[in-house]
């Protein structure tokens, strides 16, 4: 099945989509250690992300050459509980023998315009990821790529947001030429709360989600 020109897989629960998902990170993950000796993987904030982080604790991945990024991240003191890399740390990777070198956190010490710019510098060191995780919001946002914002446009590789319509309002997101420069996507939808966003994709609407080119949408039946 097909949606927004996208695969479509479809589950009962958040849970068995989380399990998915978490099958594909480790599939992946295996496949670019073998070729490149290296995998890049691009984190994603939100509940069902969350799932699929504590299912990887124990998972089979060498994580000497497993190295992860963040979609985005909310410009707050390092260790804060709202920050996506808190999250990450605490479902994931704080359980693993990830070397810390190997979490590219980002660093608003000097403000978060120099944090997405010190951010596209160290993306621009690699050549692609090889995994990208992303969720949806309810007004079809994903990362922090909001609807009608300017940073939709930009050509950067990370792009500063000064006015989020969700708290904090400053964040620092990848752009979509970096989510895009990928060999695999997947977009988790779950949740009552995403039906109506979905609905409104599947007639075409215009949301910044959409921007994400060769993506698999994971989705469950209270989303669906």
């Amino acid at each position: 099945m097909l949606f927004n020109n996208n695969p479509l897989k479809h589950f009962a629960t958040a849970k068995e989509a989380a399990q998915f998902v978490a099958g594909e990170v480790i599939q992946a993950c295996t496949k670019a250690i073998a070729t490149d000796g290296v995998f890049h993987w691009v984190l994603a904030g939100g509940s069902t992300p969350e799932l699929c982080y504590r299912l990887l604790r124990d998972a089979d991945m060498d994580w000497a050459k497993v190295h992860v990024w963040f979609g985005d991240e909310r410009a707050l003191e390092s260790g804060h509980p709202d920050r996506n890399e808190t999250m990450a740390r605490h479902a994931l990777l704080d359980h693993v023998a990830i070397p810390q070198e190997n979490i590219h956190s980002v660093d608003f010490t000097n403000g978060t315009q120099a944090a997405a710019e010190s951010y596209a510098k160290e993306i621009a060191t690699i050549k692609t990821f090889d995994l990208v995780m992303l969720g949806m919001g309810e007004d079809g946002h994903t990362a922090s790529l909001f609807p009608n914002h300017d940073t939709l446009n930009s050509n950067s590789l990370a792009v500063a947001e000064f006015d989020s319509p969700k708290p904090p309002s400053e964040r620092v997101s990848l752009s979509f030429k970096a989510l895009n420069n990928h060999k695999q996507c997947f977009i988790l939808a779950t949740g009552a709360s995403k039906k109506g966003v979905l609905q409104d994709i599947s007639k075409g609407a215009d949301l910044p989600i959409t921007f994400i080119e060769n993506a698999t949408w994971v989705v469950d039946k209270a989303a669906w």
